[in-house]
């Protein structure tokens, strides 16, 4: 099975510049912060020092974002990944009733079936819009969908590499040209492919 973490705290996502050196203002002890950390104590002189390079990441779109990084992002944002997502699917779709409530409710299978084989979700959420999108031929253009994510919402781009190739993997059968294999990649496309199915008729009416 695959660990389930949230990609904003998982490093698999971070670069370099996610860890950094800061002085403390009382000691001059150097402390180092994780782009998470909202404030640390000095090993020194145990004052409590700000991060300034605290990058709120995640805690911009997770309603959960308390529960990883503490009280202090309380309050920052309270929209969740999966609501941007369905507002980004919302307006695209000219606020189409029937197919926005037909995503949510794709989603939220997929939801269940993440928690059942224990993979993340934000790929999945996101592959699921996407592909809604372009069987209902709303977008033609995927790179540019997830382009506009990453500019708009600073969607790790880590992820949106995952995400394009689970879209690829549905949409055209493909799999990673190095033919290494993907086995999370796989199993989060057939969890969307199972999603889509299971609605296969409703999404058929609404495509006609």
């Amino acid at each position: 099975m695959f660990a389930t973490k949230c990609p904003g705290q998982d490093m698999r996502y971070w670069t370099a510049d996610d860890v950094s050196e800061e002085k403390c203002p009382q000691c001059g002890e150097m402390i180092e912060f994780f782009k998470t950390d909202i404030r640390l104590r000095c090993r020194n002189c145990k004052t409590r020092v700000a991060n300034p390079q605290f990058d709120m990441g995640c805690a911009q779109w997770c309603a959960h974002a308390e529960m990883c990084l503490g009280p202090g992002v309380k309050g920052l944002q309270n929209k969740s990944y999966k609501d941007i997502l369905v507002e980004e699917f919302e307006q695209l779709s000219g606020g189409w009733t029937e197919s926005v409530a037909l995503v949510k409710d794709i989603i939220g299978q997929a939801e269940n079936k993440c928690r059942r084989d224990n993979v993340d979700m934000l790929q999945v959420v996101a592959s699921i819009v996407i592909v809604a999108l372009v069987k209902l031929n709303i977008i033609t253009d995927a790179d540019a969908f997830l382009q506009e994510l990453k500019q708009k919402h600073s969607f790790p781009p880590e992820a949106l590499k995952e995400i394009r190739m689970i879209v690829e993997i549905i949409l055209e059968g493909k799999l990673p040209e190095s033919g290494k294999k993907e086995p999370e990649k796989e199993i989060m496309a057939n969890i969307i492919n199972e999603v889509f199915n299971e609605q296969d008729k409703e999404f058929t009416d609404l495509h006609q």
